[in-house]
């Protein structure tokens, strides 16, 4: 049985950015995934993800800033360009709140009227009326791009990938931990099980209750000519969002409304979710084709209040962090699972 100081469940982003930390730290690790890199039937996949300070809470402020250092870090390691920082904005109820907690944690804002905005941004139409945050922090990752670095660094310097290995059994004991899939096994002395949406059929068996629920999501792509800044409206329970996206121009969702699945069953984006996002582009978008050239699907693997999950449970380590608005913070995350894997070696 092949043995490994860590063994990796999941290489999604999370899972790949935690074996680029410990394999920093000099670990020997092996990351383990059920389907190929970079595969779209998780949460890691497609062109880009949002990436901003913005945020009502300071600590997912403070977050922000420690991941943009830790992101930089890993591009001049990688001689790469992942994060793009055109700027961002905020519109609806509550962004006042927003505003307060970048301004506690020393980020830049600027609070201006929707007007005001149009005449800068062409690219976008906002609301007449109330305010308009904007952030020049903000922008979005290459989400393809920044898996492949990860991987690639933390191969580098020795850890190992084995794709197309479907886990079936995870079995900790005194000693250490063995994973048997369908067609191996492998053992180490401590696992980290970053398996996204599979996660609590992983962890489960063993007494681990994590406490999340896991809805198919339906990102819509449009084509658009030049990239405006990043777009989030908040409107009450419902969120919307936008990005710049490199093969059409444009992605836009919504935020958590999808309907609660079983990420081992097919399904396709949701119709509903697409035409109310094809509405909201073409008001808030309107150099954008109103026609959607794609629609994808995506995992969310949600708590009730959208924060994440990291807990070591002896020599296991469970890492569920995404709740919808993980990626972003993935250098750090990768950090903190790294700590907590060495802590049971």
């Amino acid at each position: 049985m092949q043995r490994s100081d860590v063994l990796i469940v999941g290489a999604g982003i999370m899972g790949v950015s935690t074996a680029y930390a410990l394999s920093r730290a000099g670990r020997n690790v092996t990351l383990l995934e059920q389907f190929r890199l970079g595969h779209d039937r998780g949460s890691s996949h497609g062109k880009s993800r949002i990436f901003r300070f913005s945020y009502p809470d300071t600590s997912y402020v403070e977050m922000g800033i420690e991941s943009l250092a830790l992101w930089r870090e890993l591009e001049e390691e990688g001689g790469v360009h992942i994060l793009e920082q055109a700027g961002g904005f905020d519109v609806g109820a509550g962004i006042e709140s927003n505003a307060a907690a970048l301004e506690a944690c020393g980020a830049s804002a600027e609070i201006i009227t929707g007007r005001q905005a149009a005449a800068r941004w062409p690219l976008v139409r906002f609301p007449d009326e109330g305010p308009v945050l904007f952030s020049p922090d903000s922008g979005w990752t290459d989400a393809e791009l920044a898996v492949r670095t990860f991987t690639d660094l933390a191969r580098a310097r020795g850890s190992v990938l084995n794709e197309g290995r479907r886990i079936v059994e995870i079995a900790p004991s005194d000693e250490g931990v063995d994973i048997h899939s369908l067609d191996g096994s492998w053992s180490a002395d401590v696992v980290v099980v970053t398996a996204g949406a599979w996660v609590r059929k992983l962890v489960g068996p063993l007494g681990i209750d994590v406490p999340v629920h896991v809805t198919r999501e339906s990102p819509v792509f449009f084509r658009q000519a030049g990239h405006a800044p990043t777009l989030v409206e908040w409107g009450g329970e419902l969120l919307r969002y936008a990005l710049p996206d490199p093969d059409h121009g444009l992605k836009a969702a919504e935020h958590m409304v999808g309907p609660i699945v079983d990420p081992d069953d097919d399904g396709g984006a949701d119709p509903a979710s697409i035409e109310r996002v094809t509405k909201w582009v073409s008001e808030r978008f309107p150099s954008a084709d109103p026609a959607p050239v794609e629609a994808q699907t995506c995992f969310y693997t949600t708590t009730d209040d959208e924060r994440f999950i990291l807990e070591r449970h002896g020599r296991v380590v469970v890492g569920s962090p995404c709740s919808g608005h993980g990626f972003k913070f993935a250098p750090l995350i990768g950090r903190r699972l790294a700590v907590l894997a060495e802590e049971a070696l």
